[in-house]
């Protein structure tokens, strides 16, 4: 008997330590970002009985999607990873963490003037109809601009550029791009 209880102990002993130490797929997150300062902040989470495993191109093509929704080229990432607790026992130690990694979009923001429809290239938005309160509403008489010709807007993205205060050879690259348009 004291054999077959000491099978059991080794048995539970190896099985604990097998799961202390169980590889685990992790995939990494979008979880912020920045559009003007060209900026994607993908994660992946793990527990203290999990060793992640995780792919870097996934995280690379996350930051390239996203930075390619907001009219950047490419993804750098900026480095290292950081690792922060994100739940501790009772005795103040770490049992999950959040390892997150930033990158660096690519390209000029300027080729792009808004973002995508992201309810897809086919479906138009939705007008949403006005509350009705009690008095009917007037309308004011349109007083929308008309649409600028090629040479006003490139005017207008001129004078926009100038206001800017960029180095010299930054503005030079930006008005060689409005130019060629």
């Amino acid at each position: 008997m004291p054999l077959l209880n000491f099978s059991r102990r080794t048995a539970a002993f190896v099985f604990l330590a097998t799961l202390a130490g169980c590889a685990t797929h992790k995939d990494f997150q979008a979880t912020g970002g920045s559009r003007a300062d060209g900026v994607i902040d993908v994660a992946y989470e793990f527990s203290s009985f999990e060793t992640p495993v995780v792919d870097q191109q996934q995280a690379y093509a996350i930051a390239r999607s996203k930075c390619s929704l907001w009219g950047y080229v490419d993804a750098e990432p900026f480095g290292g990873t950081n690792q922060e607790c994100t739940l501790r026992r009772g005795y103040g130690d770490c049992s999950a963490w959040r390892v997150s990694k930033k990158y660096q979009c690519l390209g000029n923001l300027g080729s792009v003037s808004a973002p995508p429809n992201y309810l897809g290239p086919s479906q138009a938005p939705v007008a949403v109809p006005a509350r009705q309160t009690t008095a009917p509403y007037q309308a004011a008489p349109s007083t929308a601009p008309a649409p600028l010709s090629s040479s006003e807007y490139r005017e207008r993205q001129i004078d926009l550029l100038m206001q800017q205060n960029l180095p010299y050879d930054e503005y030079q690259k930006r008005y060689q791009t409005i130019m060629a348009q």
